[in-house]
């Protein structure tokens, strides 16, 4: 199965990603305008997505609009109704107008955030992606951490260099097995004036519980944490 995972907060989509890694090959996005662009090119290359998760609040273009253009796109190159792609809208309970609105637009299930991975995977059976479970599928639900994160890109190499407000440099020198590894530091504005990294992404949590519930989530390579917190 060809997947779309359409969602700007990075946790939630990185989540959304390791979990359904198990069910089929997983395309990430971030806006409504990198969605429309990934399905028209699949579609164009004839190897289309099978399942679209769509955030419904999203910048550029919202996932009511974009999966009003995706049906659309469908039309205008004539896939039948049948082998439209699935969409499963992402939503939070608060957003329950936009809901019935992608409904009639065409979606054909929405999951509440934060996702439960076991909810989700009903879903997925009744619109026929996968096969019952027969109740063994694990649940564990999404981390919240929307508002208490944010993503640093890095170059290409090993040395991850912190330095400290104080002038004291801390060198940490990984020299990973893995091409890319994700850290989660426990953020301190006073503490860290700048942060540079080399072939890793960063992930900053202001509460001390956050990277333990990502950890927990296991889509980190390692996890920092400053022990005075």
């Amino acid at each position: 199965m060809k997947i779309l995972i359409a969602e700007d907060d990075l946790i939630s989509r990185s989540f959304l990603g390791k979990f359904l890694e198990k069910y089929g090959e997983c395309d990430l996005v971030v806006d409504g305008l990198e969605t429309l662009d990934a399905f028209l090119m699949a579609l164009k290359d004839q190897e289309p997505y099978q399942l679209i998760c769509l955030d419904i609040m999203m910048p550029k273009v919202d996932g009511v609009k974009t999966l009003k253009a995706i049906r659309d796109l469908e039309k205008q190159y004539g896939v039948a109704p049948e082998n439209r792609v699935k969409i499963i809208m992402t939503t939070a309970l608060a957003e329950a107008q936009l809901v019935r609105t992608a409904f009639d637009y065409g979606c054909e299930a929405y999951a509440t955030k934060p996702i439960d991975t076991k909810r989700l995977v009903e879903v997925m059976e009744k619109i026929g992606l996968v096969k019952e479970s027969g109740g063994e599928e694990r649940s564990l639900s999404e981390p919240k951490g929307e508002r208490y994160f944010q993503k640093v890109r890095a170059r290409p190499g090993y040395q991850l260099e912190v330095t400290m407000e104080t002038g004291t440099a801390i060198h940490f020198d990984f020299r990973s097995r893995l091409n890319t590894a994700r850290f989660g530091m426990l953020k301190d504005e006073e503490l860290f004036r700048s942060v540079r990294t080399d072939g890793y992404d960063l992930i900053f949590a202001k509460a001390g519980r956050m990277p333990v519930k990502i950890a927990a989530a296991d889509f980190m390579d390692l996890v920092l944490i400053d022990r005075r917190r």
